[in-house]
C-alpha cells in the first residue's frame, strides 16, 4: 500500500477548533469586560476582548492551513504548527486506542473527529486529534491500524476485516437509557460545576451580603423557605443530570471486532471508542443502592491509556445499566480471561464493630450540636446515629475479597458498592497498611493498583493472614487457589 497524498482536514475543523477555544475564553473575557465597566462603560473596554477574538480567528485559520496528515500501511504522519513546525510519525501498531466522535459541527458537514492514543500519552489526552475527516477515511484508518497490529503479532487473517460481521453484544433501549439516567446520581456533579462557574465572579457578586441575608432569613424563622430553595436547586440539578445522561447514552451499543472492543453511543454527539483487549487492566462493577434494589448495575473497564470516554482517566463505560445476571456473559464475550462469578471471602467478625462505629466518629458531634440548637424538634436528628450503625453493618457485610490463580477481586461500599476484578499480570502494586487500632485486632487495609497510575481498589479491615496470602500470591509464592 502506498502512502496516501498529504491532505488537510475538512474546513469545518476551523469552526470546531474555534468553538472549543471560544468556550474556554468566555469566562475570562466576561470578567475583563465587567472589570473594565465598573466605573462606567467605555468603548476601550471591549478592545482587549475584540483583539483576543480576532487573534483566535486568525490562528484558527492558520492552524488549519498548516495541519496536514498522511498514512500508509506502517505509520501515520502528521505535520502541524503555525510558528513552530512539528512533524510526528506514529507507527500504526503503536496506536492503542481510537475514538470517533461526531459533534454538532462534524454532523453539519458529514464528517467525524478522530482521537488517536498511544502508550506515551498523558492521561486523558490524545496524541493526535483529526478534527474533521470523512467517515470512510476514519474506517480505513481503523482497518489499517488493526491490520498493522496483526502483522506485528504474525497473525494471518484470510478474510478481510471489513467484511466480517460484528453482532452487538450489548445495547440499551430508550427505556433503559431513561432508567440509567434516573438512577445515575449525577446531581451533585452539576451543583459542583455550577458553584465552580459562579466562583469565577467572586469579585462582582456580593457573596458576603448574600450570606448575611441568608443568616438573617434563617434567624427570622425563614428556614423553610431556604430549605425549599435548596431542594429546588437540587431537583433542577437532578433534571439537568438526567438530560445529560440521556444525551450521552442514547443509541448505546457494544461490539467485539477481533481483539478490539468497540463502544458507540451518543445522540447530539455520536462517539465510538475502540479499546484493544490487551490494554484492558480490569473490570469494575458499580452498584448504587437504588440500582441494586431493582437488580441493576453498571460495568466499566479499566483502560491503560487516558479517558477515552470522557469519564475518569483510564475508565471506559462498558454497560451503563444492565441486569446483574447479564453481566457475566457480556464480560465473558468481551474479555474471556475474567471470571466474575467467584465466591467472595467475608471479613473477620472482629472487623464488624469497626465498620459500625466508623460513621459515628464524624457524625456524633455535628448531629448532637444540631439537635441541641434546634430543640425540641431537633431531637429527631438523633435517629441518624442508629441509622449510621445499620449502614456500617451493611458495609461490613458487603466488603470482601476473592482470589484465584490468575485474578484478584476486591469489593467495598454499600451506598455505592464497587467490585474490581484484576488479573494478576496487570497488578502494578499491592499495598498493605495498618493503623494502631487495626494492629490491636490483627487487621489491615489492602489496596491494589493497576495502570494508569492512580487507579486503585481497596478493602479495609482484612485479616492479617488473608492479606499475607494475597501478598504471597502476587509474588508467585502461592499455588493456584480457587
Amino acid at each position: 500500500m502506498t502512502r496516501k497524498a498529504r491532505r488537510r482536514l475538512h474546513p469545518i475543523a476551523i469552526m470546531a477548533g474555534l468553538g472549543k477555544e471560544l468556550k474556554n475564553m468566555v469566562v475570562p473575557l466576561l470578567v475583563i469586560m465587567a472589570a473594565g465597566s465598573r466605573h462606567g462603560f467605555s468603548w476601550t473596554d471591549i478592545l482587549v476582548p475584540l483583539a483576543a477574538l480576532i487573534y483566535t480567528l486568525v490562528m484558527g485559520v492558520l492552524s488549519w492551513l498548516r495541519f496536514t496528515y498522511e498514512w500508509d500501511d506502517t505509520c501515520l504522519v502528521v505535520e502541524e504548527g503555525v510558528f513552530v513546525r512539528k512533524k510526528r510519525s506514529i507507527p500504526l501498531e503503536r496506536i492503542h486506542g481510537i475514538s470517533v466522535t461526531e459533534g454538532i459541527w462534524q454532523r453539519m458537514a458529514g464528517v467525524v473527529q478522530v482521537h488517536i492514543e498511544t502508550a506515551g500519552d498523558a492521561l486523558g489526552e490524545a496524541e493526535v486529534t483529526l478534527r474533521a475527516i470523512s467517515r470512510e477515511e476514519a474506517r480505513r484508518l481503523q482497518r489499517c491500524v488493526e491490520q498493522a497490529k496483526h502483522k506485528a503479532e504474525n497473525a494471518s487473517h484470510p478474510e478481510p476485516l471489513a467484511n466480517r460481521p460484528h453482532p452487538a453484544l450489548f445495547t440499551l433501549s430508550m427505556k433503559e437509557v431513561w432508567a440509567a439516567s434516573l438512577t445515575s446520581g449525577g446531581a451533585l456533579g452539576v451543583v459542583a460545576a455550577l458553584c465552580a462557574f459562579l466562583s469565577q465572579f467572586s469579585d462582582f457578586i456580593p457573596y458576603e451580603a448574600l450570606v448575611r441575608d441568608i443568616q438573617s432569613t434563617w434567624n427570622g424563622h425563614g428556614r423553610w423557605y431556604i430549605a425549599l430553595l435548596i431542594l429546588s436547586i437540587l431537583l433542577a440539578a437532578y433534571g439537568v443530570a438526567i438530560v445529560q445522561n440521556m444525551i450521552r447514552y442514547a443509541s448505546f451499543v457494544v461490539r467485539k471486532q477481533e481483539d478490539t472492543i468497540v463502544i458507540a453511543r451518543g445522540w447530539l454527539e455520536r462517539k465510538a471508542v475502540s479499546v484493544p483487549v490487551d490494554r484492558v487492566q480490569g473490570v469494575v462493577i458499580h452498584e448504587n443502592w437504588l440500582r441494586r434494589f431493582f437488580g441493576y448495575a453498571s460495568v466499566s473497564i479499566i483502560h491503560a491509556g487516558g479517558a477515552l470516554d470522557g469519564g475518569p482517566s483510564g475508565e471506559v463505560v462498558l454497560c451503563p445499566l444492565v441486569k446483574k445476571h447479564r453481566i457475566v456473559p457480556i464480560v465473558q464475550a468481551c474479555l474471556p480471561e475474567y471470571r466474575l462469578d467467584v465466591p467472595f471471602c467475608p471479613l473477620p467478625q472482629r472487623a464488624k464493630s469497626r465498620y459500625m462505629l466508623r460513621p459515628l466518629y464524624w457524625l456524633t458531634i455535628p448531629v448532637g450540636v444540631a439537635a441541641y440548637m434546634e430543640r425540641p424538634w431537633g431531637a429527631g436528628l438523633l435517629f441518624v446515629l442508629p441509622l449510621a450503625l445499620w449502614i456500617g453493618a451493611r458495609r461490613y457485610q458487603a466488603a470482601g475479597w476473592a482470589l484465584s490463580s490468575k485474578q484478584l477481586s476486591l469489593r467495598n461500599g454499600w451506598f455505592r458498592r464497587t467490585t474490581a476484578h484484576l488479573l494478576k499480570r496487570h497488578v502494578q502494586s499491592l499495598e498493605i497498611a495498618t493503623t494502631w487500632w487495626q494492629r490491636k485486632k490483627q487487621l489491615v487495609t489492602i489496596s491494589a493498583s493497576v495502570m494508569p497510575v492512580g487507579t486503585r481498589s481497596r478493602v479495609v479491615d482484612v485479616d492479617e493472614e488473608d492479606a499475607a496470602s494475597i501478598y504471597r500470591w502476587l509474588q508467585g509464592e502461592k499455588g493456584d487457589q480457587t
